[in-house]
């Protein structure tokens, strides 16, 4: 039951809920169950990052190294995918990950991810109109703010 019940919960993902029903078994089977205490770092800002995180239950916090002491961290809740864009490019972790309390997640490699992907065609192109969109809308968000940047450059 606890595989079904793991299915139920990535499919509550929005990422994840575009692959199909044999794909999501997949990627419930091939996760790695990580288990972590209050004050445990999940990994730190900088570090390569091979695959992307679910946070199932607990809480984290995320702070960017360069941050001074009186910034705020972000807090992570429950149903949370941290590092998504880790599951189809190389990249860095930008920012240092600490449970808060005793938290569990899913970590879901790259190279499974990938995988599934090429194994549920309907899904890779799914996933490519969602990555298209949310490109689409951070630049619209930048041409929004880009003006109170404009300033004349000297000649």
């Amino acid at each position: 039951m606890a595989l079904d019940d793991d299915i139920r919960f990535l499919r509550r993902i929005s990422t994840f809920r575009i692959l199909g029903p044999d794909a999501l078994r997949v990627l419930a089977i091939s996760t790695e169950k990580i288990h972590l205490r209050a004050g445990d770092t999940l990994f730190e800002g900088n570090e390569p990052a091979d695959g992307a995180y679910v946070l199932e239950a607990g809480l984290l916090r995320l702070r960017r190294s360069n941050e001074r002491a009186f910034d705020e961290p972000a807090l992570v809740m429950p149903g949370a995918l941290i590092g998504e864009s880790a599951l189809i490019v190389e990249t860095a972790h930008p920012v240092t990950a600490v449970a808060v309390e005793h938290s569990t997640l899913f970590k879901i490699s790259r190279g499974v991810f990938l995988r599934v992907l090429e194994s549920d065609l309907d899904a890779a192109y799914a996933l490519r109109e969602v990555i298209a969109r949310r490109v689409k809308g951070a630049l619209q968000d930048l041409d929004m703010v880009l003006p109170q940047f404009d300033t004349e450059l000297p000649s």
